[in-house]
């Protein structure tokens, strides 16, 4: 049987995983709850369950290491989170670790992550690697390994990927980067060192040993 708890959990495990939300009330459930080490390490094991407000994780296992100031999360690792009111940020990976001193996530474990403005939901962004890393509450994202990143008709692929929110551009380089576009008047495929993807302006750089195959569908 799941189990409600609210007490006897560490104020700074439940301020650390939204600390944007201070005053909303925190709810995890889970099938069992451990205090290991004389309080050092928290543990919820089995179909653990932390939601404030909008915001929602699941995992099977959820821990909270206090000297070392750090969340895992492990095995089917769920994160729903609103940085903004209408954006939306979904993560899939088999583990999370949040640093709560630096404010950063790290997913490892087939991760993906998925960002949609829900008033615009043509402006959805998906990203997947070996490792993906939240930093600044999700305004940036660094991609390592097997990068890829798809958004509209585009995707695109490369050893790294930094994205930076804010000002809405993506950066593919390492392991010869590639594009793939397809759209009713050709496909295409480019490669090149470094690609820049600036999503709002619809425009994209490509620099260094650059090279193109394009296919068109009316010719």
């Amino acid at each position: 049987m799941k189990k409600s708890i609210l007490l006897f959990l560490p104020f700074i495990f439940v301020s650390a995983v939204f600390a944007e939300k201070p005053k909303q009330p925190v709810n995890i459930t889970g099938e069992r709850m451990e205090v290991l080490r004389r309080g050092e390490i928290t543990r919820f094991l089995g179909n653990v369950k932390l939601v404030r407000g909008k915001d929602v994780i699941t995992s099977d296992i959820m821990e909270h290491y206090e000297k070392k100031n750090y969340i895992v999360g492990e095995g089917n690792v769920h994160l729903i989170a609103y940085p903004e009111e209408s954006i939306k940020m979904e993560a899939f990976s088999d583990r999370l670790t949040y640093n709560v001193d630096s404010k950063k996530s790290t997913l490892t474990g087939n991760p993906e992550l998925i960002r949609i403005d829900e008033e615009n939901p043509e402006d959805r962004i998906k990203l997947e690697g070996e490792v993906i890393k939240l930093l600044d509450n999700g305004k940036k994202v660094h991609v390592q390994g097997d990068a890829r990143v798809e958004h509209g008709e585009i995707t695109a692929t490369g050893e790294i990927l930094d994205y930076d929110y804010e000002i809405k551009k993506i950066v593919l380089s390492g392991g010869s980067p590639c594009i793939y576009q397809d759209n009713e008047q050709a496909k295409a495929n480019y490669s090149a060192e470094i690609i820049t993807i600036f999503i709002d302006e619809q425009r994209i750089i490509m620099e260094g040993n650059v090279k193109a195959s394009i296919y068109p569908k009316n010719w």
